[in-house]
């Protein structure tokens, strides 16, 4: 009898070819360097400068495209609607691209003079500016490639970019501003060409619901993508100030370094995210617990090894390496290497949070460690210091950034095996009310939650001291983040808009379902001039980044500047049976991590 297939050997297969693609890349992107170091250490300090300008800006333009792309075509129901993605991603990306272009046309000499220190060096700007927009492009390709399950041609693609487009640029020009121009017209190329057929495949439909669902998903993540370009950048900028061109390039080729050991790990991260995001799907949480457990384990393992390894064997490695100009790195290469375990184990674990939290948890560890970075920054510029300062500040912010990460990713799992355990219908619920306890206009919100209660949810009320003043408010955002931490809850529920939705939406790490009621969205009746205008905008704020919409009835829904096709509008009057069992199941869909249907 004939047995039919399972995933798992696809699965293995597909792992196995990402792994050696990722490797092949390394391997590249280091002989890509060497090549540079071939005509001396001056060209190979604009060259890591030129790549790690890219590495800044480049998120500007992608806005959390690629990993957003690969979660939600992996979770599209068809192809049509997988391809609304890709093209709602291409209709900011390439606009956003072409006047980060003309800006590096226009301003190239103080442009020049910022990044360089020369402002001679003008003709480098518009390249740089080719490029940043053709890694975006890759980004969205490579995200839209893999969430669709084209491994082989996601891992061609990667190999192209990463590796063959940059080694081809310096085999074939010695000069620098040709091999930057290849470089960026390869990388531009190369993307285009792989998803063309989807492009040519006709029309996909109106892409706005797509194109706003990315958007929600990845504008709050840009911010610590911008952070993570500028940690591992600003460094280089800030030795440039203060040391010259030539410590700035040691800086910056140490924190390339640091990339090529985060790298090892990226097959993890690749791996990750859309197998976490479909099993979350699946409520297959014991099995993700334990693949997490497995693989942090393996990271850590193996990120000590390497930190340990490069430290013995730093001044013969790089000596092998970049020939005689090695010498010069190796004092700031060791210092800047310390901060690899930290880098390496956040750049393997960030998916599973990018696949569990609907907020964005990287982008608000990256900030901080930024923060750090810039308090040092700032205190090197004013204050005469060593040398070698940055690289220490750059070793600190990172270390902050691996412990939050391992911190929050010990969070995950015992969230995941809590849910594994738990009654799946007995679903955990927070309930936001925008008074007082003793307050009496949200009368049913209480009443409606109470019903929920009965039908089996947990319910936790929580309580808006006021709405107006801005130190109860951030007194109120603890009081919930520490709530949320002790309740454990699926879910938070948060009556009417404005400023308590607003508040919540920013507030909670969970997903946030946000009801609307009517006069928090229409505040015609409101008084006064910049408190309605205010309260409105408020309340669309909330709808955008909000996991899951309610409207009390249609006129509601209508007020909606966006995502009214994702509204539930309930059945019944507040408080009745039939809109409580519609809220109920609406919350456990957003809790359980599935699309909301339109």
């Amino acid at each position: 009898m004939r047995t039919s297939r399972t995933p798992f050997p696809a699965i293995g297969r597909d792992s196995l070819l990402t792994y050696l693609t990722e490797g092949l890349a390394l391997l590249g992107m280091v002989l890509a360097f060497r090549l540079a170091a071939a005509t001396g250490k001056h060209d190979l300090d604009l060259y890591v400068i030129a790549r790690r300008t890219v590495a800044f800006l480049f998120p500007v333009v992608l806005m959390g495209a690629m990993v957003g792309l690969t979660r939600y075509v992996a979770m599209s129901p068809s192809p049509t609607v997988a391809r609304r993605y890709l093209l709602g991603a291409l209709s900011w990306v390439l606009p956003l691209g072409a006047l980060l272009c003309l800006l590096g046309v226009f301003f190239a000499r103080p442009l020049a003079w910022s990044l360089f220190d020369d402002p001679r060096s003008e003709v480098l700007v518009p390249p740089i500016g080719v490029m940043t927009v053709g890694i975006a492009l890759h980004g969205v390709a490579y995200g839209y490639l893999r969430g669709r399950g084209s491994i082989v041609l996601a891992n061609l693609l990667q190999l192209v970019v990463l590796a063959i487009g940059p080694c081809l640029a310096f085999l074939l020009f010695d000069d620098m501003v040709a091999a930057l121009w290849f470089t960026a017209v390869s990388w531009t190329l190369a993307p285009l060409l792989c998803v063309l057929p989807d492009l040519l495949a006709g029309s996909a439909g109106p892409i706005g619901r797509e194109r706003g669902e990315l958007l929600r998903y990845g504008l709050p993540r840009v911010p610590g993508d911008v952070a993570l370009g500028a940690l591992l950048t600003i460094p280089g900028y800030v030795a440039l100030r203060t040391h010259g061109l030539g410590l700035s390039g040691e800086v910056g080729f140490g924190a390339t370094l640091l990339n090529i050991a985060a790298a090892v790990f990226s097959p993890v991260a690749l791996l990750l995210l859309p197998s976490a995001a479909t099993q979350l799907v699946r409520g297959d949480h014991l099995r993700l617990a334990q693949r997490v457990s497995r693989m942090s384990g393996i990271i850590l393992a193996a990120s000590v090894a390497l930190t340990l390894g490069f430290e013995l064997l730093a001044a013969p490695v790089l000596r092998m390496y970049l020939g005689e100009a090695g010498d010069s790195y190796v004092a700031m290469a060791r210092i800047v290497f310390i901060g690899a375990l930290p880098f390496a184990y956040f750049s393997g674990m960030r998916s599973l949070l990018d696949a569990y939290f609907r907020t964005p948890r990287n982008g608000i560890n990256l900030s901080k460690s930024f923060l750090l970075l810039l308090v040092g920054s700032v205190f090197h510029l004013i204050v005469p210091t060593p040398w070698y300062t940055m690289g220490v500040v750059l070793v600190v912010a990172l270390t902050y950034l691996g412990l939050v990460t391992w911190r929050d990713v010990r969070f995950v799992q015992s969230e995941l095996h809590r849910l594994h355990e738990q009654d799946r219908d007995a679903l955990r619920v927070v309930v936001v009310i925008p008074e007082p306890e003793d307050g009496a206009v949200y009368a049913e919100a209480r009443t409606e939650a109470e019903m929920l209660r009965r039908k089996g949810a947990r319910i936790t009320f929580f309580h808006l001291g006021s709405r107006s003043s801005v130190w109860r408010l951030w007194r109120d955002r603890g009081r919930l983040k520490r709530m949320i931490l002790r309740e454990r809850p699926d879910v938070v529920h948060v009556h009417y808009g404005s400023v308590a939705g607003l508040f919540t939406v920013l507030a909670s790490a969970l997903p946030v379902v946000v009801t609307f009621v009517g006069d928090d969205l229409d505040r015609r009746g409101v008084p006064g001039v910049a408190r309605p205008w205010l309260g409105k905008f408020f309340s669309q704020l909330a709808a955008f980044f909000a996991a899951g919409i309610i409207c009390r009835n249609e006129p509601v829904r209508e007020q909606l500047w966006w995502r009214a096709s994702e509204a539930l509008v309930l059945n019944g009057d507040a408080g009745t049976e039939s809109a409580a069992s519609d809220t109920l199941a609406h919350l456990r869909v957003v809790a359980m991590h599935k699309p909301v249907e339109a």
